[in-house]
């Protein structure tokens, strides 16, 4: 079976079947008054036991800050902090772009990854598509995972994302790269 192609009419559909709001009245957002954000997360730490999965607020903000010119991403900036504090930003640029990534994770759900490096460190935000829902943050040092957060699954509570606005297959930008993640975010 070919894998799921997550385009722009699947996505929508799933939302206006879903009673999507549209509504970023309770996500906070790093971005400026002049970016659009593509996409803020509340982060909580991600706790894995032999029992399951639980966690655990860390009160930081994930927002991935664009600035689109029509079809074409000609800015896109990652930040990181509590809520008014930004504690880590990272711009992509010609020079130094980022990756972008859509992948089917089962018969019914995918994600659109955007990720970049910052020295030995890979940085990996999974906004989840289909019948899958929330934002991951996985960071790799060294080829280790380091990092394990996930926003929760209530959108427009937990999480914010233009995703319904954005074929990622069809995103133009100098400042962005189609590429598979290096590490295994599993």
């Amino acid at each position: 079976m070919p894998p799921i192609k997550f385009g722009a009419a699947m996505v929508a559909s799933s939302l206006l079947c879903c009673g999507y709001s549209g509504a970023q009245t309770t996500v906070p957002t790093h971005c400026t008054a002049a970016e659009r954000t593509f996409i803020t997360a509340k982060m909580q730490k991600v706790h894995t036991s032999k029992v399951g999965i639980t966690y655990s607020s860390t009160g930081k903000v994930l927002s991935i800050c664009i600035n689109p010119q029509g079809p074409t991403i000609t800015q896109m900036t990652y930040r990181y902090g509590a809520p008014g504090n930004v504690e880590f930003d990272q711009s992509a640029s010609t020079v130094s772009k980022m990756a972008i990534f859509t992948r089917s994770t089962t018969p019914h759900t995918g994600e659109n990854i955007i990720s970049f490096n910052q020295g030995s460190f890979h940085y990996y935000v999974s906004d989840a598509l289909g019948q899958g829902s929330g934002v991951s943050l996985v960071v790799f040092g060294n080829g280790k995972k380091i990092t394990d957060l996930f926003s929760g699954t209530d959108e427009g509570t937990d999480f914010y994302s233009l995703r319904d606005e954005f074929d990622f297959d069809a995103i133009k930008s100098p400042v962005l790269v189609r590429k598979a993640p290096v590490d295994d975010l599993k």
